[in-house]
């Protein structure tokens, strides 16, 4: 049982009090959209294998384990709550379902060439692939971000409940404990 500091809360219970889920999501993103234009950056300067390969390496590590922990959120915490009222195989949440699996798909592609390369590869064909890969991943997550943002969140508001807000934020914390 995790014990709680002084006064009762945790970490993650100060951090989110008053919170929406869809406005810690869209925090995340925030984030995600900083390491997104560091990627780009990089795959820009392949050819600087020095340059460029502690800050690559931070950023597969990332986009290979703790981002995929925002899908889960949102696939396990976010969208149960909203197929209540919204159908989860068509409309926005099919098609955001649909989008996750494709960027799976880019990401493990991607990582299997940065692993190419961390591992001294720099021919033109895995530097191509890294960029290509890269590229897609890049763009297809800044759209996949845009339409949650702008689209999906906004009708999760308009129809989630402070109960239904209570669950997902309740979920979210089953599938990422705050560090005691």
């Amino acid at each position: 049982m995790r014990q709680r500091p002084p006064g009762g809360r945790s970490n993650k219970e100060s951090k989110v009090k008053g919170k929406k889920p869809t406005t810690l999501l869209s925090e995340e993103h925030a984030e995600v959209l900083r390491k997104l234009d560091d990627l780009e950056r990089l795959i820009g300067r392949l050819e600087e294998r020095e340059e460029a390969t502690e800050g690559l390496k931070a950023l597969a590590a990332f986009f290979a384990a703790d981002f995929w922990v925002h899908f889960t959120k949102e696939e396990e915490g976010l969208f149960p709550e909203m197929d209540k009222f919204l159908p989860r195989n068509t409309g926005p949440i099919g098609a955001m379902l649909i989008e996750h699996e494709h960027l799976r798909k880019t990401n493990s592609h991607l990582q299997a060439e940065l692993a190419q390369y961390f591992s001294g590869s720099s021919s033109t064909e895995t530097v191509s692939s890294i960029r290509r890969y890269g590229t897609d991943f890049i763009s297809g997550l800044r759209d996949h971000i845009a339409k949650e943002d702008n689209i999906l969140f906004r009708i999760a508001d308009a129809h989630l409940t402070e109960t239904q807000d209570a669950a997902i934020l309740e979920k979210f914390d089953q599938i990422a404990p705050a560090a005691v």
